[in-house]
């Protein structure tokens, strides 16, 4: 069984949603930090002009570094409204609005209690979409020994949800031990980052939400897309 262990992020990057898409099972960390410079809780979108911008789901920071990432709440119940009305400013104009809005304001109206739930939900939506098929399984429904941390964290994980092969990102070849998965394979995911028209951008931006792709391309073109990028 392919595995791969991630945090949850706010509408996907292509390249989290690769790896996802190469894997059976993804564990979800929803017991660790939330690292405040990462992409669990923000994401980059194109404004009209073609500059790149985050939207991102205020959360409470007070003690934050102390909590799990599923414990934390979000600070301002307005974030919602302020992320629809961006999406349709720089958004509403693109060839699969009507197609791609929708879910995404049924999303952003369905009220979140938490950081973590808000976050999780906007993935799964992505995976529906894109009709990526990876079970998910939460870091805290797994029987393992708390107290690891870091390297033996993942190796623990992956042995807790059966794993035979480890799909890993590129990022953690050079500090990752793969000899410390033993019997479990360990490979990494060879991403290249497609290319596609973008209506707000006059030379393409990488990087940014999957939303993006998915306004530009709609459902239909995203999935053949990461499909011809998958079979290259």
């Amino acid at each position: 069984m392919i595995v791969s262990i991630h945090q949850p992020g706010y509408f996907p990057w292509l390249g989290l949603l690769h790896k996802i898409a190469g894997s059976e099972v993804l564990v979800v960390l929803d017991e660790v930090q939330l690292s405040d410079s990462a992409y669990q809780h923000r994401n980059l979108f194109l404004t009209a002009q073609g500059e790149a911008k985050y939207l991102s789901i205020p959360f409470m920071r007070k003690g934050y570094l102390e909590r799990r990432f599923r414990d934390i709440e979000i600070a301002d119940p307005s974030w919602a409204e302020k992320h629809r009305a961006f999406l349709h400013a720089n958004y509403r104009k693109h060839p699969f609005a009507g197609e791609v809005l929708p879910p995404v304001e049924r999303f952003l109206a369905a009220g979140h209690a938490t950081l973590f739930e808000a976050v999780l939900a906007s993935m799964r939506l992505c995976l529906e979409l894109l009709a990526i098929p990876t079970r998910i399984v939460l870091q805290s429904s797994l029987d393992y020994d708390r107290s690891l941390r870091r390297g033996d964290l993942v190796v623990a994980l992956a042995r807790a949800v059966g794993a035979t092969r480890y799909l890993s990102g590129n990022g953690a070849k050079a500090y990752q031990d793969d000899a410390a998965f033993g019997d479990i394979a360990v490979s990494y995911d060879r991403f290249v980052h497609p290319v596609y028209p973008q209506k707000n951008a006059p030379t393409f931006v990488p990087g940014l939400s999957c939303l993006d792709m998915l306004f530009n391309l709609g459902v239909q073109g995203s999935r053949s897309l990461l499909q011809e990028e998958a079979g290259a």
